[in-house]
């Protein structure tokens, strides 16, 4: 499993969120601290959907022409 993020260097960290969870957002010293530091936000995120009696999904509906 990949999980994508979004990244970018301000001085001298590495700033960047995971796409999933843009309003999470956290920094490294260089990009591979800048990893796990979302890998960890991600596993949070894991374990928070594990305690939420409701997890939101996203629908489509097809409006007919």
């Amino acid at each position: 499993m990949d999980l994508e993020y979004t990244y970018w260097q301000d001085g001298a960290f590495f700033v960047g969120f995971l796409n999933d969870f843009p309003d999470d957002s956290t920094q490294g010293v260089s990009l591979a601290e800048l990893e796990e530091a979302l890998i960890e936000i991600y596993e949070t995120k894991q374990e928070e959907k594990k305690h939420l009696a409701t997890i939101r999904k996203i629908g489509r509906i097809k409006l007919p022409a």
